[in-house]
């Protein structure tokens, strides 16, 4: 009796702890399947993996702010949070004095952003006593703090070309609680480790560093050590470097793209999204994914609306609409839908411009842009570009003020054969009619080089006094020819080159976003035409004026009037 009692107590307690390890090898397998574990070749503890939160857009270099780009600044950094970016990307290097602060590098943009070349790095306190461009506030680790604290759904991408580990540490040191609040890029395999122990969860593997590329080595690396996602230069994506890794389910952003149709062409193939300082996430969700303004080009293809003149209204379309969809445009909110006497009355200057949208009687959304209408054209611009027309206001007529002052004819006659500017002006005027300096689809302003010296664009204005060419080569040689001959010159340098024969200049030819700026003197030496200037004008006479002191007075006072 005993005998068999024991027997069955063997074979009970047997059967209890298959069964416990049967609930345990259960319980493991439900709980795997439920949570998926990092894996950690490297020794670190493994970590539960969240739910990652994607963005279509990532606001490259801080954004663009009023038509600068990769600026880092503040002004950026508060505009891109108000148009609605999640996750935005900043330039950080670290100060002589072991603080962060948000500059692109040390030595080879410096002249482009501040205008100035450092020959040390500058301590935090240095380099807050520089602006943007001469005009945008410097961002530092401490200031962004500050607005992440105000901001909470606001990430920070890092990119650094110092080091990016003690970079990071930094971050840590001065800001333990923020930590989560930035996504740093990774440029090498063996940073992922220790960026990890620092206590980083998502990390982005970027490969503009990258000298040697091993796509299948990549993979496998960005899948097994949980990487956020990879971020590519477009050139790599060229290559279909993109697609191969998304066809792995890798998430990609392409790096920078800045026209709608190459974020669409890169997201085809494969991309998930972009760093871009101009395309705006609303751009890539809502009703704008599925409908928009084009424009015709020459080569009859249609391209997305940015900024474009049109001769009528009606040669706007709306990509997208479908059959049984209608499209009523409203001028300046009036509540009635516009038609051709609308635009006839119109007055000149800036309104905004409803496209509205009905399946049937229902709305289905309303697009925003703005008009810009003068004498002979409308000016149609996406809403984010309304700081162009802000800047550029209205143009006073030349004649009209000719007139209305009661200017001697001497006077009228040579500035109606002048070139005339002003400091901080985009329009300038030339024979008589006024134009703008532009950067692109960007309005440029005169500027102020050193001595106190206006510096104007150099393409525009030598090609308007007479030139027959300007070209400047990736290693910033500039070539002109002018009456047939050929002068040099080498941007951030005064020597002017023709043949063997070399010209020194008091005011070296600058750049100012990636645009040569030159002097008075510049274009006297190139063309042989006299400059006056004073007060921020400057005029540029016609061949052969040479007025004496009292008609010099008359001509500065009257151009000061056409601004």
């Amino acid at each position: 009796m005993a005998e068999r009692l024991a027997r069955k107590t063997a074979v009970f307690i047997g059967l209890t702890v298959i069964l416990l390890g049967l609930q345990t090898v259960v319980s493991f397998a439900t709980t795997e399947e439920q949570t998926d574990f990092v894996a950690n070749p490297e020794g670190i503890p493994a970590i539960e993996r969240q739910e990652n939160i994607y963005e279509k857009v990532i606001a490259h270099g801080g954004g663009i702010y009023q038509g600068f780009e990769t600026t880092n600044s503040v002004e950026a950094l508060h505009h891109a949070i108000k148009n609605g970016y999640k996750i935005i990307e900043l330039d950080m290097e670290l100060s002589s004095d072991h603080k962060i602060i948000m500059l692109h590098d040390w030595d080879r943009t410096t002249m482009h952003y501040y205008g100035v070349n450092f020959p040390r790095k500058l301590s935090q306190n240095q380099f807050m006593n520089l602006s943007v461009y001469g005009a945008l506030e410097v961002l530092t680790l401490d200031k962004l703090a500050i607005i992440l604290d105000k901001n909470p759904d606001i990430r920070i991408v890092t990119d650094t070309k110092g080091d990016n580990l003690e970079l990071l540490t930094v971050i840590k040191e001065r800001h333990p609680n923020l930590l989560d609040r930035f996504i740093p890029q990774i440029y090498g395999y063996d940073q992922w480790n220790a960026v990890k122990e620092l206590g980083y969860q998502d990390i982005i593997f970027t490969l503009y560093a990258m000298t040697e590329l091993d796509t299948g080595k990549l993979a496998a690396f960005v899948k097994n050590h949980d990487i956020y996602a990879v971020a590519m230069p477009d050139y790599l994506a060229e290559r279909g470097i993109c697609r191969q890794l998304s066809d792995e389910g890798i998430i990609i952003y392409i790096h920078p793209v800045g026209n709608y149709e190459s974020a669409r062409q890169y997201m085809s193939r494969g991309a998930y999204g972009i760093y871009s300082g101009s395309l705006l996430p609303e751009e890539f969700e809502g009703i704008e994914t599925s409908y928009y303004l084009t424009v015709t080009n020459s080569d009859g293809s249609d391209t997305k609306l940015t900024d474009s003149r049109i001769d009528d209204w009606k040669e706007l379309k709306l990509w997208g609409q479908k059959p049984g969809e209608t499209v009523l445009y409203e001028i300046d909110q009036s509540g009635q839908s516009a038609n051709d006497q609308t635009f006839i009355e119109l007055k000149p200057g800036k309104h905004t411009l409803m496209v509205k949208l009905y399946d049937k009687r229902v709305c289905k959304g309303v697009l925003t842009y703005y008009l810009w209408k003068d004498a002979d054209t409308l000016r149609v611009l996406h809403k984010k570009y309304e700081y162009r027309l802000d800047a550029a206001g209205p143009e006073k007529d030349f004649h009209t003020i000719m007139q209305d002052e009661k200017v001697p004819a001497e006077v009228r006659e040579i500035l109606e054969q002048s070139l005339i500017a002003k400091e901080g002006e985009y329009a300038f005027y030339y024979n008589g009619n006024p134009e703008q300096y532009m950067n692109g689809e960007e309005l440029l302003t005169v500027q102020k080089g050193s001595y106190g010296k206006l510096l104007l664009p150099l393409g525009t204005t030598i090609q308007r006094l007479g030139a027959d060419s300007v070209t400047m080569n990736r290693g910033k040689d500039i070539t002109i020819l002018y009456n047939d001959e050929k002068s040099m010159i080498q941007a951030n340098t005064g020597i002017i080159r023709r043949g063997f024969r070399l010209t020194r200049l008091k005011l070296p030819v600058v750049l100012y976003l990636n645009k040569a700026m030159a002097g008075g003197e510049f274009y006297r030496e190139i063309t042989g035409r006299e400059y006056l200037e004073e007060d921020g004008r400057i005029i540029l006479l016609p061949g052969g004026a040479r007025p004496d002191g009292a008609l010099q007075d008359q001509l500065l006072k009257t151009a000061g009037k056409l601004f």
